[in-house]
């Protein structure tokens, strides 16, 4: 055992981790839950790099159109029941269907990815609003690790999505054409986003050219900047710590500060265990509540009434049923921007819950308007047409090309 022994203390100091290791961290932040939040949705972005890569490596993105018997689609992934004998089912949806059904252990595999992007999102919205409460942009630094939160937030929200397009199911593209429409909201103000999304996509609706750079933006593009993003939050956290406190005694809460242990072996014991704890709540979840598949979709085809996005983004399209779509479409846009101003604006007062109430209430209305629109658009359907705005209906030949982009020659 002395190798190794020899072997971790090489390891140790040929990294330089033993400063990192020993990293002082206060007591409290090791016993209360809501500094747990944090770890368990990077833990889950390690997750989701490892499932995503041997994904990656099965998957086939394209757009050719295949006719496959409907016998062949599995019962719990047909919500809306064909009367013809096949369907027209994509490239990249007969890819994950051969992954899920057809590969040896694909289905755990797919099963897994896709619960770990749920817990991802999940622990980074509870990250997000129990650094609201605590107050964590007050601390040293505490500014720009907020602003690299929010940023890492919308980018997971994003990812998750973009991951949920590839399959190109009803679901999927729902999702896209969603996604568009939020681009299109800035060309109404007069801020050509839409057009140029439009320009970099050369098309307004799903190609194989706007799926593969989605693919391109799923594995690589998207998860390089939130590996940057998160290891600037790592650094920002080791040069300003860890969020204060949440008490009003000054004299209590520099005592707090103060009772330190080094992060190895205690913090790191308890990370540890939280990483065999989410592995195993997702093979839980793998086995006892699986996902299905969804339906195909093919170019040319209407997004029939019933189907509705992934949960991350189902509130955001209840409030485009339900109301103006012109204001229904910027809500998400208003809260992201007022989040990343929050720290120019709460600027008095320290961080205790009793001298932030107000602040605590604003974290409250954030989860009630996600919550209510969550919850509302899986237990009714809102009547309400899709207004031209935000309808959503693909044209005959599936492509717009954008007005300028030239023609392929030779």
């Amino acid at each position: 055992m002395r190798w190794l022994v020899r072997l971790w203390e090489l390891i140790l100091e040929r990294f330089h981790l033993k400063e990192f290791l020993e990293h002082p961290v206060p007591r409290y932040s090791n016993i209360n839950p809501l500094y747990w939040f944090g770890d368990v949705a990077a833990v889950s972005f390690f997750l989701l790099a490892l499932t995503g890569f041997f994904l990656a490596l099965l998957y086939t993105p394209g757009m050719a159109v295949k006719e496959v018997p409907t016998s062949a689609l599995m019962p719990w992934d047909v919500l809306h029941p064909k009367k013809t004998e096949t369907v027209q089912a994509t490239q990249s949806y007969l890819s994950v269907y051969t992954i899920t059904y057809l590969t040896p252990f694909g289905f755990i595999l797919r099963q897994f990815h896709l619960w770990a992007a749920y817990m991802m999102i999940m622990a980074a919205f509870v990250h997000f609003f129990a650094k609201f409460v605590l107050g964590s942009y007050k601390r040293k630094g505490g500014g720009a690790l907020w602003f690299l939160g929010v940023l890492l937030g919308f980018l997971t929200v994003n990812q998750a999505v973009l991951g949920y397009i590839l399959p190109l199911h009803l679901d999927g593209i729902l999702a896209l054409l969603i996604g568009l429409n939020l681009f299109r909201y800035f060309d109404y103000i007069g801020i050509p986003v839409g057009g140029l999304i439009i320009a970099l996509l050369g098309s307004n609706y799903p190609t194989d050219a706007v799926i593969k750079m989605i693919y391109v933006a799923h594995i690589l593009v998207v998860p390089a900047i939130i590996l940057i993003l998160l290891g600037l939050k790592i650094q920002g956290i080791l040069y300003g710590g860890v969020s204060p406190p949440p008490v009003r005694d000054q004299e209590l809460a520099k005592k707090m500060v103060d009772d330190k242990e080094p992060f190895y072996p205690h913090r790191f014991a308890l990370m540890t265990g939280q990483v065999f704890l989410q592995i195993s709540l997702l093979l839980l979840l793998v086995a006892f509540f699986p996902q299905p598949l969804l339906e195909p979709w093919a170019p040319g085809e209407i997004v029939p009434a019933g189907v509705r996005p992934p949960w991350p983004v189902m509130w955001y399209y209840t409030y485009v049923k339900m109301i103006d779509p012109f204001i229904s479409v910027g809500i998400p846009i208003i809260m992201v921007l007022f989040a990343l101003v929050v720290p120019l604006l709460d600027r008095r007062g320290g961080s205790s819950i009793s001298e932030r109430w107000l602040w605590i209430l604003i974290a409250i209305i954030y989860m009630a308007i996600i919550g209510y629109g969550s919850v509302l658009g899986f237990i009714i359907e809102i009547p309400k047409q899709i207004t031209p705005f935000t309808r959503i209906a693909v044209p005959p030949d599936s492509a717009v090309p954008y007005i300028g982009t030239p023609s392929p020659i030779g």
